[in-house]
């Protein structure tokens, strides 16, 4: 199944450097999330949403396992399939 939204290529050479780094950084560290590149589309999209869910994805003091089951029960409850 093809994506309805282009995702993004960070190798891309058209792409601006600072939203070529990130997805890069991203990739290197195995968190190259689909919905990640699809809002690269949007250099200012990407960076508003990464400043706002950095505290709950990447500061977070909760337990990643715990963590994690929030996600999937969250997921679940909304028969959210992806």
């Amino acid at each position: 199944m093809n994506p309805r939204i282009p995702l993004v290529d960070p190798d891309d050479d058209g792409l601006d450097p600072e939203t070529a780094t990130l997805l890069r950084d991203l990739r290197g560290s195995g968190m190259d999330f689909n919905v990640l590149r699809a809002l690269a589309n949007h250099p200012a999209l990407l960076d508003g949403f990464m400043r706002f869910s950095a505290p709950a994805y990447w500061g977070s003091t909760v337990d990643p396992a715990l963590r994690e089951l929030a996600y999937l029960t969250a997921s679940a409850e909304n028969r959210c399939h992806y």
